[in-house]
């Protein structure tokens, strides 16, 4: 069954920032879901259909565009325009619980490494003659897309725990021609604390670390942090670092 993700409505705020900023109750936007979350185009398949569905009571009205995904020697994503794909349409309506489709393809066949792009989906505010002037929250979402050599693989590098200033850390590495994803990144002192880290894409040639602050006291008393990051397809990798308290502030 395809996964859906749905986009919901904010229908709450806070009171207080409202008055102290002067302005007044933020109009709702509408909710809708994207199904396929992802879109993996390769040899045998370049291309590939999404499903958005209007779930709300309204009109929903959204335009899709395609961004090339690069990641900078930290690990944090980069967008720029692309027209390396084919996708269309690029603007949509829809009724309250309509579907419209939206295709996705490859010019080409991928080499080398594997290429990354997401189509972001975003809801566009239909006007409303009359209406009073609101602060109105809309909603887009970014699908990956891959476009993925054959023989293409990942390479998940996990390096070893670092402490410093009492900042515990992990680096990881992808000198692969594949993306990987991290799901969640577990440090724990293995005597109650822990911390977990969400996840993210790796993508080829990139690298980045994971970090968590350790409080003082349980710094200091800690033998040992052992660290587990889990990955898609039930990967998971750990790895153990012994405390030198030094290295705690």
């Amino acid at each position: 069954m395809p996964l859906l993700l749905c986009l919901r409505r904010f229908t709450a705020c806070s009171a207080l920032a409202i008055a102290a900023l002067a302005l007044p109750l933020p109009a709702l936007s509408a909710s809708f879901s994207v199904s396929p979350i992802r879109a993996d185009l390769k040899q045998g398949v370049m291309s590939e259909t999404i499903t958005v569905t209007n779930e709300s009571p309204t009109r929903l009205r959204v335009a899709v565009k395609l961004v090339a995904w690069t990641q900078d020697e930290t690990g944090k994503d980069v967008y720029t325009d692309s027209s390396d794909l084919v996708y269309f349409p690029r603007q949509l309506e829809l009724e309250p619980g309509a579907k419209r489709l939206v295709r996705v393809g490859a010019k080409t066949p991928g080499q080398g490494a594997e290429r990354a792009y997401r189509l972001f989906i975003e809801e566009v505010p239909v006007p409303t003659p009359g209406a009073p002037t609101a602060v109105s929250f809309y909603f887009r979402f970014g699908v990956p897309v891959f476009v993925t050599p054959a023989g293409a693989a990942a390479k998940p590098e996990i390096g070893q725990p670092q402490l410093a200033a009492g900042k515990l850390s992990l680096a990881v590495a992808n000198p692969g021609s594949q993306h990987f994803r991290a799901v969640r990144v577990h440090f724990s002192d293995g005597a109650g604390w822990s911390r977990d880290v969400g996840g993210w894409y790796s993508l080829p040639g990139t690298s980045r670390a994971y970090q968590v602050e350790v409080p003082a006291e349980v710094c200091r008393k800690a033998k040992t942090f052992s660290v587990t990051l889990e990955a898609d397809d039930n990967a998971k990798f750990e790895r153990t670092l012994n405390v030198d308290p030094a290295r705690c502030s």
